[in-house]
């Protein structure tokens, strides 16, 4: 997104911000909807230039070619909005389509494919759209439903899909189902995707795969599993395969805790992890052989409940969304080290659930 009057210094970006706006029983949700801010990497602050008031918890976000998406997290009349972004840093609604299934979590566009993919965590469906050439979705989706159950009653019962994108040449689409302990990966064809998984790894039982990374060669993924509070690798090609896991906690710290958001640095080497209850980021290095997970500590955000970090498109700040505290704050990482220092000061929004620098 292309802004004249956007700063030139190192991190500077333009960001949209998804909040809750209901109260649901896993957030007391005060958000207003969807935000659009500038981010200054000279002063490590941020500018409101628009909110969107009609948008109902719009906990995920995603763009893509002059196209922003997000999903209305509701149990029923869940909806999908889509925007588009004007070089007039300002987001202008395009419309809405209403969503089969219940309590959409995750979205993302596949470009090369020109495919569009909602995951519904509630009723645990992954739903495949068509994309127009304006990028708008077409018709109904394709459904893809799962079947299964964890060891934790309380949170596997049943499917719950936390996740879904593709890889970067279009091929194929990797999902976290948090709820049967799987990451599968289902073939992309013409007219969707391969109705059954070509693979499907196993994570450790009630370990609650939420979301991954993959690395620029999709030979890797780092997966953050929200059950266990823990980082996996798994290895995508023959043998395919868990390599490391390690914890996103303190080895002596004691407590309740969710991890929540993974993101991999522009380098390809550092890797965040976010955690709702001991409110830190987990910093690694992912390797490309073993140890493959090196920890490298952690980075104390000074607000509960982090749903979502992102990091700037150049890598220079991380950015952390502190659900329950209702701020967001940047952090400049160190290059040297990967770990992070506190920059500017924390920036009040309500409910702040999904971070989306645009690109």
């Amino acid at each position: 997104m292309h802004d004249p009057t956007l700063s030139s210094a190192p991190g500077s970006c333009m960001l949209a911000v998804g909040t809750y706006t209901e109260i649901l029983p896993h957030v007391q949700g005060r958000g207003r909807g969807i935000h659009l801010l500038a981010f200054d990497g000279a002063t490590a602050s941020f500018h409101e230039r628009q909110g969107l008031t009609g948008p109902v918890n719009p906990s995920y976000l995603c763009a893509a070619a002059g196209r922003l998406y997000g999903v209305s997290e509701r149990e029923r009349d869940a909806a999908l909005e889509v925007y588009a972004i004007e070089a007039a840093a300002a987001l202008r609604p395009l419309g809405r389509i209403a969503l089969p299934g219940a309590a959409p979590c995750h979205v993302s566009v596949n470009l090369p494919a020109r495919q569009l993919y909602v995951s519904n965590y509630g009723s645990g469906e992954l739903l495949c759209f068509a994309l127009d050439a304006g990028g708008m979705p077409q018709g109904t989706p394709q459904v893809i439903a799962r079947r299964g159950a964890g060891p934790r009653a309380d949170r596997q019962e049943g499917p719950h899909l936390h996740y879904a994108a593709a890889t970067d040449d279009g091929a194929r689409v990797y999902l976290c189902d948090l709820g049967t302990d799987t990451i599968a990966c289902h073939r992309v064809r013409p007219d969707g995707l391969a109705p059954m998984p070509e693979q499907e790894l196993r994570a450790r039982p009630g370990a609650g795969p939420r979301h991954l990374a993959l690395t620029a060669d999709g030979a890797l993924a780092a997966v953050v599993e929200e059950l266990s509070n823990t980082v996996a690798v798994y290895a995508l090609d023959e043998p395919a395969g868990e390599r490391a896991r390690a914890s996103t906690l303190p080895r002596n710290w004691r407590g309740a805790s969710a991890a929540s958001a993974i993101r991999l640095h522009p380098d390809g080497e550092l890797l965040y992890a976010a955690n709702r209850g001991h409110d830190s980021v987990a910093v690694y290095r992912l390797r490309r052989a073993a140890p493959w997970l090196e920890p490298v500590g952690f980075i104390d955000v000074g607000g509960r409940a982090p749903r979502d970090i992102a990091l700037t498109p150049d890598g220079a700040f991380l950015l952390v969304a502190s659900q329950d505290d209702h701020f967001i704050r940047a952090w400049r990482i160190d290059p040297a080290t990967g770990l992070a220092h506190a920059q500017g000061q924390p920036y009040p929004l309500a409910s702040p659930a999904c971070l989306c620098p645009l690109p």
